[in-house]
């Protein structure tokens, strides 16, 4: 039987490397999509609740990465291989996903690639790499931290869907009508 509850003693082969491999990832197209790495962490329109959110998302996800310090992987389980097919197919749809919002026209709405199918997608797959570490490690104490981040982070969003209503107004609320606000949920 898999432990789900680790022992808390630091590991070098375990969840914390790719927990850092989507921020170094993040990082990369950030770098190389310079001016729309700039607009995607540009916070300077966000209300005080928004930010509020904005502030434990981040916390959250870091606190998830020092978690991931204490968790090991589980080679050579299913756990461990269905996780990693999900990581990768975050990985993937991440790379879509800031492609989209970094090649799009900087002063409209964003609906094509990735974002057909997601209002949010760079959340949305930040987070399924996040369930994929845990399923991979058979972590409940990373499914645990990811609760509270995923809160923050849906909070985050409703404040950056208003600033969306207001700045794209009419264009944005038919959007919303035929696009998610995650991948299956509208």
């Amino acid at each position: 039987m898999i432990d789900f509850f680790t022992t808390f003693r630091p590991t070098l082969l375990g969840a914390w490397i790719p927990a850092v491999g989507m921020i170094l990832l993040q990082m990369v197209c950030m770098s190389i999509f310079k001016e729309g790495g700039k607009r995607a962490v540009d916070t300077s329109w966000y209300d005080a609740r928004t930010k509020r959110f904005a502030m434990f998302n981040s916390m959250f996800q870091m606190f998830f990465i020092a978690v991931a310090v204490f968790v090991p992987f589980k080679c050579g389980t299913v756990w461990f291989a269905v996780g990693g097919i999900v990581y990768v197919f975050a990985l993937a749809l991440f790379v879509w996903s800031f492609w989209s919002y970094c090649t799009a026209d900087r002063d409209k709405l964003i609906t094509k690639g990735i974002y057909r199918y997601s209002r949010n997608p760079m959340y949305v797959v930040f987070t399924i790499g996040f369930l994929g570490i845990a399923i991979s490690c058979a972590s409940l104490w990373l499914l645990l931290v990811l609760l509270p981040y995923v809160w923050a982070m849906h909070g985050t969003i409703l404040g950056e869907e208003q600033y969306c209503e207001k700045t794209f107004g009419d264009d944005y609320r038919e959007y919303k009508k035929r696009v998610p606000r995650y991948l299956i949920f509208k």
